[in-house]
């Protein structure tokens, strides 16, 4: 672990003093290599301390994919923030599930720089935040977990608080990704995607924000995307259609994330 900070300091070092934006990019993208390396290796030593640490399940996605409404939806609540627009989630935001709150004391270990907050603290000019609450609603759709809202990866300002997504993402045990039908396709879904295939986590596509008769024209298009970028099974794809009056999504049963969870391997 401190081999790989001291690394990504020399690399921030030499990233914060180039003009050429090609390799601006390249050493970001080590950069975030690093980030995600660093949080699978914390994520092991949680988990070797604390076995039976709770199911964590994140949601991401694009922006303005509906990752927040579903969280609601999911959670049978209102507690995750909604709004129209872009980039208004800029932490990680996680949501326990029939687990206490006092059940997850070794994540502020597992976030190391970034600080838990209170919801509804969480910072607009701090991005190193994140924060935990317990969901008092009887949800019918999760297994006892802690459920993840996360930022976008897409927006102009995703930059800033792209280390939030990569450590939630590499601390799930499970991943729901939601894509509308406009985003579907953006390469950056699909360079996440790529990224954390070696952690092989048990994950769902959530097709959100759809017309009814257009789902199997995607589901095809989405698996061909898969199986460019992916070298595993194709997932589930859940439908999810936009509800004009309400604006929330459906979710269509009650057993999916439940079999899902049942293919989690720590």
């Amino acid at each position: 672990l401190e081999f790989i900070q001291l690394l990504k300091q020399r690399y921030q070092s030499v990233l914060s003093q180039l003009s050429d934006e090609s390799n601006k990019s390249q050493y970001q993208q080590r950069i975030d290599d690093l980030i995600l390396a660093e949080a699978f290796l914390r994520k092991g030593q949680m988990l070797a301390n604390s076995p039976d640490y709770p199911l964590q399940i994140a949601v991401v996605g694009p922006t303005q994919a509906g990752k927040s409404s579903l969280v609601n939806a999911l959670l049978n609540s209102s507690v995750a923030s909604v709004s129209p627009l872009a980039g208004y989630t800029m932490h990680p935001q996680g949501f326990c599930n029939g687990v206490s709150l006092s059940v997850c004391n070794g994540l502020q270990w597992y976030f190391g720089r970034f600080q838990q907050m209170l919801q509804s603290q969480l910072p607009k000019d701090r991005h190193d935040c994140y924060s935990l609450t317990e969901n008092t609603a009887d949800s019918p759709f999760l297994p006892d977990s802690v459920l993840w809202d996360t930022p976008d990866f897409d927006s102009i300002d995703s930059a800033n608080y792209r280390e939030g997504v990569i450590r939630t993402v590499a601390l799930a045990d499970m991943v729901i990704l939601v894509v509308s039908k406009e985003k579907y396709a953006d390469q950056s879904v699909w360079d996440i995607m790529a990224d954390i295939e070696v952690m092989q986590q048990p994950t769902i596509i959530c097709l959100n924000k759809l017309s009814e008769g257009s789902e199997s024209l995607l589901i095809n298009s989405l698996n061909d995307k898969w199986k460019q970028t992916r070298k595993d099974a194709f997932p589930q794809v859940v439908p999810l259609y936009y509800q004009k009056q309400s604006g929330k999504p459906e979710w269509p049963g009650d057993h999916q994330l439940q079999r899902l969870a049942g293919q989690v391997n720590r």
